[in-house]
This record gives C-alpha cells, sequence and structure tokens, in this order.
C-alpha cells in the first residue's frame, strides 16, 4: 500500500466516529508516532538514508521512511 492509500486508510478509520479529540488528523498523527515510537529501539527502522541510495527506492511499510511519508500524506487530505 502506498503512503498516500496508508494515510486515506487511516484517516477514514477514524472519520465518523464520535471522538473527544478536536480533530481526526490529530487522531492519525498519534497513531503513526506510536508506531514509530514502538520502533524506536530497532536500528534497522530507520531508513531514511536509504532514500536517495537509488531512483528505484520505494519505502517499505516497516521503515521509518514509508510512515514520515505517511504522516506527510495526511496533511494533504
Amino acid at each position: 500500500m502506498s503512503p498516500r492509500e496508508k494515510a486515506f486508510s487511516i484517516y477514514h478509520s477514524f472519520y465518523g466516529i464520535p471522538l473527544y479529540i478536536k480533530n481526526v488528523k490529530e487522531c492519525c498523527y498519534k497513531v503513526i508516532d506510536e508506531i514509530i515510537e514502538s520502533r524506536k529501539d530497532d536500528p534497522a527502522f530507520d531508513d531514511t538514508m536509504w532514500e536517495n541510495a537509488s531512483e528505484y527506492y520505494k519505502p517499505h511499510p516497516m521503515y521509518l521512511n514509508y510512515w514520515l511519508k505517511v504522516k506527510e500524506e495526511i496533511k494533504n487530505i
């Protein structure tokens, strides 16, 4: 799933649920931050250096760069 598709998936999973938090995007950011925080002790998780290594680079959904791109896409929703 591309970062854009994942962003829409996370966003729409919160959309329409009565929340006590003012903004659905804030909920999405919280989910992504929790994912990133839970993986911070894994040295292989940070793949941000690989992004410019090849023109064929595609972020893997298990690594940091993917989740940062998902977070960026949520800003655009």
